[in-house]
């Protein structure tokens, strides 16, 4: 794993990067890692807490707890999330495949939000900011509309890839796969781009202005980190309603 060059923390002369991340064993090549699985578990054990509260609202047999809360609570939080998130999917896939897609959607969401907004800790490198993490991503998206392609439709995906007219099979098969490729390349590099521009203007607004102008920029930070978060989930969501037959996008409409 080849660790992220950029941390907030450097901002701060009185710590360096490289020393802020001895301990524990937690060299500079694997703090990437590190701090990538610290994001997973974090959504976990705050899923696991909204799930509890969620289960005492239940208990109480109060239904109109289990819509709203009186404040923005985290089970709120999570059910804003994954509404917003559903309603995006009503429109492309059909009732049961908005149930069965929306948890991989929704993670993917949580946990790329939650990786671009760890760079905005002092001293706390964000996944997201590294190749290799979204990378993985990109391929979990990959391998599940390819899936869905294969096992849903196996003749229609191929004769898909072959196009319209059988005689220019031989020239579309390899162009259809280039751009079934180009799909996950596309996600990483979008993201990853996007997060390390964001991250060199913040680090070079910094070195010119140290006081109240980078505040700016980490206000556009988080919200550069939750659009990229978005539009990665709904580009994985979009490439799923591609890969369905086309007799079930029918269905997905018509409900």
């Amino acid at each position: 794993m080849i660790a992220s060059g950029f941390s907030w923390f450097h901002t701060l002369s009185v710590l360096e990067h490289d020393e802020a991340f001895t301990v524990f064993g937690l060299y500079s090549e694997n703090t990437v890692l590190a701090h990538a699985w610290g994001a997973a578990i974090f959504i976990v054990i705050m899923a696991g807490l909204a799930r509890l509260s969620l289960n005492r609202a239940l208990k109480k047999k109060d239904i109109s707890r289990y819509f709203s809360d009186e404040s923005l609570t985290l089970r709120t939080i999570f059910e804003l999330v994954t509404e917003g998130l559903r309603f995006f999917l009503n429109d492309m896939l059909s009732k049961a495949d908005v149930s069965k897609f929306l948890p991989l959607i929704g993670a993917l969401f949580l946990y790329i939000w939650t990786c671009n907004i760890i760079g905005i800790i002092p001293g706390l490198l964000p996944p997201t900011d590294n190749v290799n993490t979204n990378v993985g991503m990109a391929l979990v998206s990959f391998l599940v509309f390819l899936s869905v392609g294969l096992f849903r439709d196996p003749i229609g995906f191929l004769k898909h890839l072959c196009g319209p007219v059988v005689f220019l099979a031989p020239l579309m098969f390899p162009i259809e796969v280039i751009s079934l490729v180009v799909r996950p390349v596309a996600l990483v590099l979008r993201l990853t781009g996007n997060m390390f521009g964001d991250h060199l203007v913040f680090t070079i607004m910094s070195d010119m202005v140290p006081a109240f102008i980078p505040v700016i920029f980490l206000c556009l930070a988080i919200l550069v980190s939750t659009i990229q978060a978005f539009v990665f989930s709904l580009l994985s969501a979009i490439y799923i309603y591609l890969s369905v037959p086309h007799h079930e996008h029918d269905e997905a409409h018509a409900h």
